[in-house]
């Protein structure tokens, strides 16, 4: 179920979504009380702003309502999550605006989760506070959980077009839900805590753009906006799951050894960062590489880094889509393609990690 609000605002101070009422009990953005998962820019004085998709805010109310304030581009979207199901999708007007969370809830505590279900492009989205109804308050926060994956990717990793019915639709923001990609649904079943550093048409070798080359721009606390960069010794994951090559693939022949020498800087690069992660390095849905290459290539680069004392670096193939299981939005894979890539994530990590 969507919430698409989309109508003008009321220019009364902070602008409100048309028919939305103010709530009196009011909440800054920068309360101990909210709990932010994933990379957020904490220097604006006015709250915290995220460029990355599947960053996530979650707060315990006690009470019926809440509403959050927010801002950002016109059609990015937040998921609503409450007590564990979802609930409806927060997609934004141009600039600020006021928008419902959850109304109408039964007395007591209930946990709230919105998900930026979008990616970076257009700028940031920023967190500006909440409004409770009369009477609720906010308790502790839900507890982080204990385990940590970080996830970096391209498109596919972004959720790009899962929710579209064809592949013959094209980009929109509107079909794009980070929620149901598979890094944030394999997490979910891991029980883990998601960190997912994803861009469409993102590369892992240089492309000659200057631009969307994973390794250049993963240290960002926003890939796009200025920010100080990531402090990557403060969060430390137990897994790096690397999704990329099918940028690299689709444009041009990939030698084994611009390949090999490309990813194992990457890799050092991440293991100076975490040095005791496990590193999966994954390909997948959407083609394997020309006469798939690429597993073979990272395999290689596996047995060599093993041969070499780091046997926390995995290859994994996974599975490429299949029409019978739906294509997203520009042959991108579906919310079931997703759903099988994270079951196959899943197994492995706990294989890997004893989880």
């Amino acid at each position: 179920m969507r919430t698409a609000l989309l109508a003008l605002l009321l220019p009364v101070g902070l602008a409100l979504a048309a028919d939305i009422a103010p709530l009196p009990v009011a909440v800054p953005a920068t309360s101990a009380q909210i709990r932010y998962s994933g990379r957020w820019d904490t220097q604006d004085a006015k709250g915290p702003r995220a460029e990355w998709p599947a960053v996530a805010l979650r707060f315990t109310l006690d009470g019926s309502a809440a509403n959050v304030l927010l801002a950002g581009p016109k059609d990015h979207a937040f998921q609503v999550v409450v007590d564990g199901k979802p609930g409806a999708v927060i997609t934004l007007v141009p600039g600020q605006a006021v928008y419902p969370v959850a109304s109408g809830l039964p007395a007591g505590r209930h946990r709230i989760e919105l998900w930026k279900r979008t990616e970076c492009w257009g700028g940031p989205v920023q967190v500006q506070g909440l409004q409770l109804a009369e009477g609720a308050r906010l308790l502790d926060p839900p507890a982080a959980p204990a385990r940590r994956i970080e996830f970096l990717g391209d498109s596919i990793t972004a959720g790009y077009g899962n929710e579209a019915t064809s592949k013959e639709e094209h980009f929109s923001f509107r079909t794009e839900n980070a929620w149901l990609a598979w890094a944030a649904v394999a997490a979910r079943a891991l029980d883990a805590e998601p960190h997912i550093e994803a861009i469409s048409g993102c590369w892992l070798q240089d492309n000659g753009q200057k631009k969307n080359v994973m390794p250049a721009l993963w240290r960002r606390t926003m890939p796009f906006t200025a920010s100080k960069a990531w402090d990557t010794a403060a969060w430390q994951p137990d897994a790096v799951v690397v999704n990329l090559g099918t940028n690299d693939t689709s444009a041009k022949k990939i030698d084994e050894k611009p390949w090999h020498d490309a990813y194992v800087a990457f890799i050092a690069d991440l293991r100076k960062a975490y040095p005791q992660a496990h590193i999966f390095l994954t390909i997948g849905s959407m083609g394997h590489g020309p006469d798939g290459v690429i597993p073979r290539y990272n395999a290689a680069i596996v047995a060599e880094l093993a041969a070499a004392g780091d046997t926390r670096v995995h290859a994994l193939a996974l599975a490429n889509q299949k029409p019978s299981d739906g294509i997203g939005a520009d042959w991108h894979p579906s919310v079931k393609t997703h759903q099988i890539m994270a079951d196959t994530l899943a197994a492995a990590v706990r294989k890997e990690l004893g989880w």
